[in-house]
């Protein structure tokens, strides 16, 4: 971009969400729970018959131990084999119709959160796409894949099991409570009390784990990020040898990770042991406590076992509650996260007009524009005018706002009201959907997809006709180019166009443009990567255009820009002249010493350039 100013959003008076994630250390972390309540609604049978599982399950290990306490009893009493048979089967039986309901209860909850998660990342996928320019200038796109994949698998395992086990925990306690209070009051109140001071552990000590997990979350993402670019500029760290400034850099991320995750680590290794230190004292008071009981003939033998095994089967319930709140904990920082995405607001359609029917008239008033990341403004009161089926160049040094206008103008950065109007609408309250559709941009910085050529010219159409993006092509000068490929228009472009070099590149999002048969053409310095006799071709070949289309051509390039209606010189986000190539040149200011410059190159090059 001109400005030099990659970051930052658009001039727009309202507040965004911080990347961190909206409302961080401002906002309970319950309240990015709202986002999942209308899938939670959406699926509750499927949850409610889960919960009625998780019912029957915790009623079935009720029964069991009960069972087995009749068993001993008979065992240690009349010893009746035939009695001792049928409390068998029943407690096998019971144990059977336990495990399916425990088999239903997990494929309905976890089959449940998939499902959310499967919704939710459609959700945001769709939400990525509607989010304007500025959103991804704001954002590094590593960070993005991660909030939209790791964060997300851990919001998935805050629904999956964190909202089965919780409740489970729950449930069995109060089927359990009366039973143990029913064989020994006294036991059962000193192995609550065990249990409480565990509860007041998760309590006090586990919400210290959402900060932490953020911090590996956000951690996570830089490495992503860093991943990326390194891939996607693998060349020029090749080419300048950066292998080594670039593991350094991994390192450090990765050194910063692991760091993070050692502090996870050793508190929850400090909780494990001590979870497993307390159950291992509830068993000892259990033989110690009980079997005095037993002694003193209080408890029966059988009660004593059935009071042991419901407190096994609290152990599971217990045990996982740490691990539980840790995902809890866990699942909230990844929905703040997610909600940053969610949450980032979106310019509203309703009520906005569509662009009027006829050529497209462009009418700029003290145009001002600036980055809110900071800094000066980039555009400082530029004022122009483009008619229908006109040819206007642009050019100017280096960082003068050449690109940003040309981004104001296609309805990719949004100016204030009143500053820019298209057909005597304000662009500002036109569709921007309907503002792209009048436009095709063939963009400085070309991106092509990894898919064949002639996907890549007919962007966005599966089954484009064959002759009108060859006729696309052949006006780009790109389809002697193709014709060499060994499989034509067929042939596979890799990932970001990387088996084309960088004029075929520039010439397939040129022919792009045309394919696109859009009223208005913009072009921000898309011949730079092509040599003279290329882009003397496909100038020849746009000049056909001329009648019905209007053309818009940013350029450094004094030769792509003699032969426009009119050209407007930029410096400093100002128009500080404006006429024909030959007005220009008489005058002798900016667009001269630009020329001579340029012809001098040239000349030093062994070229000849006319004026």
């Amino acid at each position: 971009m001109a400005s030099g100013r990659r970051t930052g959003i658009i001039g727009v008076r309202r507040r965004r969400p911080s990347p961190d994630g909206p409302g961080r250390g401002r906002r309970p972390a319950i309240r990015h729970l709202k986002i999942l309540a209308p899938y939670l609604w959406k699926y509750r049978l499927a949850l409610l018959a889960g919960f009625a599982c998780m019912l029957l399950q915790n009623y079935g290990y009720v029964r069991v131990p009960e069972f087995f306490k009749r068993t001993l009893d008979e065992i240690t009493g009349a010893n009746r084999a035939g009695v001792v048979l049928e409390n068998l089967l029943w407690a096998g039986l019971v144990m059977v119709l336990t495990g399916g309901a425990m088999f239903l209860m997990r494929n309905l909850i976890i089959g449940a959160s998939r499902k959310i998660e499967y919704e939710l990342r459609e959700r945001l996928y769709g939400r990525l796409l509607a989010l304007d320019f500025t959103f991804y200038q704001a954002n590094q796109t590593g960070d993005l894949m991660s909030r939209c994949t790791n964060d997300l698998n851990e919001v998935r395992t805050l629904l999956g099991p964190g909202v089965m086990y919780v409740p489970n925990a729950l449930t069995r306690f109060l089927f359990f409570m009366p039973v143990l209070f029913a064989l020994s009051g006294p036991l059962m109140l000193m192995v609550c009390g065990m249990l409480v001071v565990l509860i007041l552990l998760i309590v006090v000590v586990l919400p210290r784990l959402r900060p932490m997990y953020r911090r590996i979350q956000e951690t996570l993402a830089s490495i992503n990020n860093q991943v990326w670019q390194v891939i996607a500029g693998i060349q020029t760290v090749k080419l300048y040898t950066m292998e080594d400034t670039e593991l350094e850099r991994f390192e450090t991320l990765n050194r910063g990770y692991v760091r993070h995750q050692m502090r996870v680590a050793t508190l929850r290794g400090f909780i494990w042991p001590f979870f497993i230190f307390l159950l291992g004292v509830v068993e000892l008071v259990i033989l110690v406590v009980g079997g005095g009981q037993v002694i003193r003939g209080e408890m029966t033998l059988g009660e004593l076992l059935q009071f042991n095994v419901m407190v096994g089967y609290l152990t599971f319930p217990v045990l996982s509650l740490g691990w539980i709140m840790s995902l809890v904990q866990q699942g909230l920082a990844a929905l703040e996260r997610l909600n940053y995405i969610l949450e980032y607001p979106v310019e509203p359609q309703a009520g906005l007009q569509t662009v009027a029917d006829g050529g497209l008239a462009f009418s700029v008033r003290g145009l001002r524009y600036r980055y809110p990341a900071g800094g000066e403004d980039v555009l400082r009161g530029v004022d122009l005018d483009i008619a229908p089926g006109q040819t206007v160049g642009i050019t100017g040094m280096v960082a003068s706002g050449k690109s940003t206008l040309l981004h104001v103008l296609c309805g990719l950065l949004r100016p204030e009201p009143g500053m820019v109007r298209l057909n005597g609408t304000d662009l500002t309250a036109l569709q921007p959907d309907d503002v792209y559709g009048q436009i095709a941009v063939v963009p400085q910085e070309t991106f092509l997809f990894s898919r064949t050529v002639a996907r890549n010219i007919a962007l966005g159409a599966d089954a484009a006709d064959p002759a009108g993006v060859q006729a696309a092509a052949v006006q780009a000068g790109l389809d002697k180019d193709i014709q060499t490929f060994p499989h034509a228009y067929d042939e596979m472009v890799g990932e970001r166009g990387i088996t084309l070099s960088g004029g075929q590149k520039q010439r397939v999002a040129i022919a792009r443009a045309l394919w696109r048969d859009r009223p208005v053409l913009f072009f921000d310095d898309a011949l730079s990567s092509v040599d003279a006799a290329t882009e003397s071709a496909i100038l020849e070949s746009l000049r056909g255009l001329r009648q019905r289309k209007t053309l818009v051509v940013v350029s450094h390039r004094i030769s792509a820009l003699k032969a426009s209606d009119v050209i407007h010189v930029m410096d400093a986000g100002r128009i500080v002249e404006s006429g024909t190539h030959e007005e220009l040149l008489a005058r002798q200011g900016l667009y001269f010493r630009m020329a001579r410059l340029q012809q001098m190159e040239l000349a030093l090059a062994g070229g000849v350039n006319e004026h």
